[in-house]
């Protein structure tokens, strides 16, 4: 018959529930001989009784139900029937009582260890030390490009020329402190110090006022007369009333003609 571990009753055979508490039983194999007979306590018949847990008809007098366990006091309600368990289930473990909690007492914080305030000094004073004097930096002045020596004692173009290169032609410079170069004009009436209309300067881009070229320190220099084409001396650009010093040779482009310079 079922040994209750929690009551010690002897149960039914067949029960799983301990009638008296409830708690899961442990079944005990049968034995070859009939255990002594115990005196029986006479149950009145109160008729069939059912258990509201699981609907499994219960023994008159049980206090719980064989099936599931549940007390057979409460109201009963109806609940859909409960598949057996397959024969492979497990057999049911033994309920033992709910272990007592141990209370551990928390341990204390450690107690920070006191700090020890360092002693306390005068700050030192600070090194007094003097910054070495600035010496100037001496400025630098603009390097310039070489400029021709002026010759001294000169006040006329005279003997200057330019000569047309490619026709190989010389264009003496009028004695005089500056000319005018450029092309003639017989409709405005309009005639150069130094006329190159000759040797194709209007095709050329020559203006009527192209140029100017005086004598100015000693030196013979040259400007552009704001004109069309404009004019280069060697190759850079001459800006308009800007003047440029010539020296021997040097190439002088008006328009599209162009020019070398002699002293």
């Amino acid at each position: 018959m079922p040994f209750c571990p929690q009551c010690g009753v002897d149960n039914p055979a067949g029960a799983r529930y301990c009638d008296q508490c409830g708690a899961m039983l442990i079944p005990v194999p049968a034995q070859a001989t009939a255990p002594a007979s115990a005196p029986t306590t006479s149950v009145p018949a109160i008729g069939p009784t059912v258990c509201p847990q699981c609907g499994q008809a219960a023994i008159p007098g049980e206090a719980f139900c064989d099936n599931c366990g549940a007390p057979l006091s409460a109201p009963s309600r109806p609940v859909a029937p409960v598949a057996p368990p397959p024969h492979s289930a497990a057999p049911p473990q033994p309920v033992y009582p709910p272990p007592t909690p141990v209370t551990i007492s928390p341990t204390a914080p450690a107690q920070p260890a006191p700090t020890i305030s360092p002693v306390s000094s005068p700050p030192a004073a600070p090194p007094s030390y003097q910054a070495p004097p600035v010496q100037p930096v001496p400025a630098r002045s603009p390097v310039s490009p070489p400029t021709p020596a002026p010759v001294s004692g000169r006040t006329s173009l005279a003997p200057s020329m330019l000569v047309v290169v490619g026709a190989g032609v010389p264009l003496p410079l009028p004695a005089a402190p500056q000319a005018i170069i450029g092309r003639s004009d017989p409709v405005s009436k309009f005639y150069p110090d130094v006329d190159l209309g000759p040797y194709g300067a209007l095709d050329q881009g020559v203006s009527r006022r192209h140029a100017r070229i005086f004598v100015q320190g000693g030196q013979v220099l040259i400007e552009d007369l704001d004109s069309i084409n404009g004019t280069l001396v060697n190759g850079q650009r001459v800006l308009p009333f800007q003047s440029r010093a010539l020296a021997d040779g040097d190439q002088i482009t008006l328009g599209r003609m162009l020019l070398r310079f002699q002293a």
